[in-house]
């Protein structure tokens, strides 16, 4: 099925893969964040220990599904309706899902690189750092509210996480996913009939990651800033993803055209024809 210099992409485009989340495996595994003091008289550090309202595993294990399930049935339904002719159909299939999950996978893994750079340069505290750190404060002069470097947390299981706070995993990661999903369905719903359905599934879309963010807040997790820079980032890599590796937006062609189409598989080679319906 795949030619010599398709199977070079591939691995080309496999290696910008892993070299993009190259960080964040590195970081999660071996790295410690930076050790940052505090003052004896912050309160924004004070909060109490919270279970999460949304988990990791719950957050991962329902949009990394959600959004490839969406975008493959998109797909799929994109080169069904496309009917482009002189091409082998299957090869077309396999094509457009290559590239969109793909690109989909870029984004997520430059995403999750870039949030944990942030988590383990700056290493700010969480509101609830000093429930989880349990500091021995008789060891502590805590004088004019001065600023305190030198301490030992009693949880040092707890205290890493605790340092973690800048900016959001949470809020970035369901920003990238909702808002990358809300752009393709912006490029591949283009019947009539979408007209007010498509902005229905958007805001709902938008709606979901704003939420997640906001639990972070209750839950005392992260400060409001954390989450505020954690929903811009997530929404700075989707809009960079869609524009800039994928290439949903770009311009079709009439749904059957004569000619041979080059059908390659690196990430970046647009495709033609691939929506759902026209604006006509």
């Amino acid at each position: 099925m795949f030619e010599s210099p398709e199977i070079l992409l591939i691995l080309l485009d496999a290696a910008c893969l892993t070299l993009v989340g190259l960080p964040f495996c590195i970081l999660n595994n071996q790295q410690r964040p930076f050790k940052r003091g505090f003052f004896c008289n912050d309160e924004s550090i004070r909060y109490p220990l919270k279970d999460d309202t949304i988990s990791y595993q719950l957050l991962g294990g329902v949009m990394i599904p959600f959004c490839l399930i969406v975008i493959i049935c998109g797909e799929i339904l994109s080169v069904y309706l496309s009917r482009i002719k002189n091409q082998l159909l299957g090869k077309r299939y396999v094509s457009c899902l290559y590239k969109a999950v793909g690109s989909y996978l870029f984004g997520a893994a430059a995403n999750q690189s870039l949030t944990d750079i942030a988590k383990y340069s700056i290493g700010r505290l969480r509101p609830h750092f000093l429930a989880a750190c349990k500091p021995a404060w008789e060891r502590i002069n805590c004088t004019a509210g001065g600023y305190v470097e030198n301490f030992t947390c009693s949880d040092t299981l707890q205290e890493d996480e605790a340092r973690l706070s800048f900016y959001s995993g949470h809020s970035s990661f369901s920003m990238y996913c909702m808002l990358f999903l809300i752009m393709y369905l912006q490029a591949r719903l283009k019947s009539k009939w979408t007209r007010l359905l498509r902005p229905t599934i958007q805001f709902f879309l938008f709606v979901t990651a704003v939420y997640v963010g906001l639990t972070r807040v209750s839950d005392y997790k992260h400060h409001w800033s954390d989450v505020f820079v954690g929903l811009l980032n997530g929404g700075f890599v989707a809009v960079f993803t869609v524009f800039c590796v994928s290439n949903f937006f770009a311009q079709p062609v009439k749904p059957v055209v004569s000619q041979q189409e080059d059908v390659g598989h690196n990430l970046q080679e647009p495709s033609s024809g691939n929506h759902y319906g026209s604006t006509d």
